[in-house]
């Protein structure tokens, strides 16, 4: 009995976990915001679902465990795919105030093979400026 009202309170957690992320897919402006939404879904939600499933029918137990442990592991890799290719696409990010990855950004893996030469020219300069405090 106290093992269904638990189940019962973690599925109903799961549930508004769930309804909640595909509103903010909905309702958020651009791509990553979009996918902060979709990730709680994919790791709360669906991990609470799974784990309301284990605790009401326990003989599906072994594959809930199995199936949570999978989405925990590949939920945030697929996430950062996502968001690292919208970046890469040139996706605009809304109310962006400073873009810390546009003076950093050099995907090493993707625009280059082992043992080619790194052209220089293409390394984004950043310059310094000082400011002297004598008046």
């Amino acid at each position: 009995m106290v093992l269904e009202l638990i189940g019962a309170l973690i599925l109903l957690i799961g549930v508004f976990f769930s309804v909640i992320g595909v509103w903010g897919a909905i309702r958020l402006p651009d791509v990553f915001t979009r996918l902060h939404a979709s990730s709680k879904v994919s790791s709360v939600g669906i991990v609470g679902l799974l784990i309301a499933s284990a605790l009401l029918l326990p003989a599906t137990a072994p594959k809930a465990v199995a199936l949570g442990i999978l989405i925990l592991f590949s939920a945030p890799v697929a996430s950062q795919a996502i968001a690292r290719s919208a970046y890469r696409d040139g996706c605009v990010i809304v109310g962006l105030m400073q873009n810390d990855l546009d003076v950093q950004y050099i995907d090493f893996a993707f625009n280059y093979t082992i043992g080619e030469a790194f052209p220089a020219e293409e390394v984004p300069q950043i310059e310094v400026t000082t400011s002297s405090s004598e008046d």
